[in-house]
């Protein structure tokens, strides 16, 4: 409640911040899978069928599955169900779930359970997006008495890729149960490393200089100081995941 509060007012103080061209809500849950390395193969082609099965209609639930690249968790896989319906969570999927146990079940352990909601707020769709498998995920633990200069970056930076025309996407992701602490997500689309390397070299630094047009000279190295202070200690960490379109469910 205390995070939707400040939202608003943060809306009110520096309101040409709110656009938003995607207006859907989206909510995920997710979970990591840990397969042994001999296991990857029969897993992989398990998940792509059982997701062909059930998970491909407009009617059945939406998962996406990614490759974790790096950190602790490197080699193992990320599977979320995404819904814009939160009541979604309420319906249990009976028959993809005991075709899952059955075939893919063998082939994993699950490790533990989060919730998020994209916050469109925050958020970056830039026009005509194109599909991109790599992200780049930054994850923030905010203290509570930083909240205010925390989310005012961050709307600040949308805003500064709008209107700089950045050209690859940005979702910013809330974590509603789960996490310890304040948790935020910052997930990066690129198109590989390669991507990556390009899209921080003259688009960053085109979307720095508008931000400092719009909020004032030298103002992104300021706020993203201020964004710095108000985490926790440790509370910053990378990783990059990889799409696998073949494991996920077509929209």
């Amino acid at each position: 409640m205390r995070k939707n509060i400040l939202l608003l007012a943060l809306l009110t103080i520096v309101p040409t911040i709110a656009q938003e061209d995607t207006p859907q809500q989206w909510f995920m849950r997710a979970r990591v899978l840990q397969v042994d390395q001999g296991d990857i193969a029969d897993f992989e082609k398990a998940v792509a069928k059982k997701t062909k099965m059930f998970n491909s209609e407009d009617d059945q639930p939406r998962w996406i599955t990614f490759r974790i690249l790096s950190g602790t968790q490197a080699n193992n896989y990320l599977r979320m169900q995404l819904t814009t319906d939160i009541s979604d969570f309420d319906n249990e999927d009976i028959e993809g779930n005991q075709y899952w146990e059955k075939t893919v079940g063998p082939l994993h352990t699950s490790l533990g359970n989060s919730y998020w909601q994209r916050s469109n707020w925050a958020s970056y769709v830039p026009e005509n997006p194109k599909q991109m498998n790599l992200r780049r995920i930054i994850y923030y633990n905010y203290k509570d008495e930083g909240e205010e200069d925390f989310w005012r970056f961050r709307g600040r930076v949308k805003r500064a890729m709008t209107e700089s025309g950045y050209a690859s996407r940005m979702s910013v992701l809330v974590c509603n149960s789960g996490c310890n602490g304040n948790v935020v997500q910052v997930r990066f689309h690129h198109d590989g490393f390669a991507g990556q390397n390009s899209d921080y070299g003259e688009p960053l630094q085109s979307m720095i200089s508008k931000y400092n047009e719009l909020f004032g000279e030298d103002a992104y190295e300021q706020d993203s100081g201020k964004a710095s202070d108000a985490l926790e200690e440790n509370g910053r960490s990378i990783r990059h995941h990889e799409l696998i379109p073949e494991l996920s469910s077509g929209w």
